[in-house]
Order: structure tokens, then C-alpha cells, then sequence
């Protein structure tokens, strides 16, 4: 048997005419987002040469669920937490949303 013809659900579902629920699209983009997001907290936290306990510490969390948010494991994201990672790493954090396509969260420096 030839692996090279394996596809992905999606991709069966794509080639086929189907579609994947909405319900399968919106986890999807959930988790490219948690993502996203995790490499941009870890990106900045080097940046301010913290380290992830000092920044867990201005999130009131622990070394582990930042590790856990730097690996994109936080599910589901919330308000709560792009607020508090704002305040900690001293960014604005801007989070772009359309019906149909594709969502961006970016990280800008606050102006001194």
C-alpha cells in the first residue's frame, strides 16, 4: 500500500464536493489562532528577556500554563486572556475577525 495516496479528511471531503461542518471550521480557526498567538507571547517575551515564571507572575498563571499558551494550547481564547497578555508584555494586541476569512491577531509595541 502506497502512503503517498493517503489524504486528509478534508482533502477526501474537498475532492469529493463535500464540506466540512461549520462547527469543524470554526475549531479549526481556534486553534490556528491559540497558535498564532502562542508564538507571538513567546516571541515577545524573549524580546523583554523574560522569562516564562516572570511572566507568569504579571498574568497571575503558572510557568506551566504559559508554557502551555506558548505552544498553543490554550482553548478556547478569550478576552479575559488577550487583555491580561497586553498588560504583561506591554502591547496592544489587535485581533482581526471576518466571516469569511482568514482571522489575524498581531502583537504592536506600545508607544512609549
Amino acid at each position: 500500500m502506497s502512503h503517498t495516496r493517503w489524504k486528509p479528511t478534508r482533502e477526501r471531503s474537498a475532492a469529493g464536493g463535500g464540506s466540512e461542518p461549520p462547527a469543524v471550521i470554526a475549531e479549526r480557526e481556534q486553534i490556528r489562532l491559540a497558535y498564532a498567538l502562542g508564538q507571538l507571547v513567546y516571541d515577545r517575551r524573549t524580546e523583554l528577556g523574560m522569562t516564562q515564571d516572570a511572566l507568569g507572575r504579571r498574568l497571575g498563571m503558572t510557568e506551566d500554563q504559559v508554557e502551555t499558551v506558548e505552544v498553543g494550547g490554550m482553548l478556547p481564547l478569550t478576552a479575559d486572556l488577550l487583555v491580561r497578555l497586553a498588560a504583561a508584555l506591554q502591547v496592544t494586541v489587535d485581533l482581526h475577525v471576518v466571516s469569511d476569512g482568514p482571522n489575524t491577531l498581531v502583537f504592536e509595541e506600545r508607544a512609549a
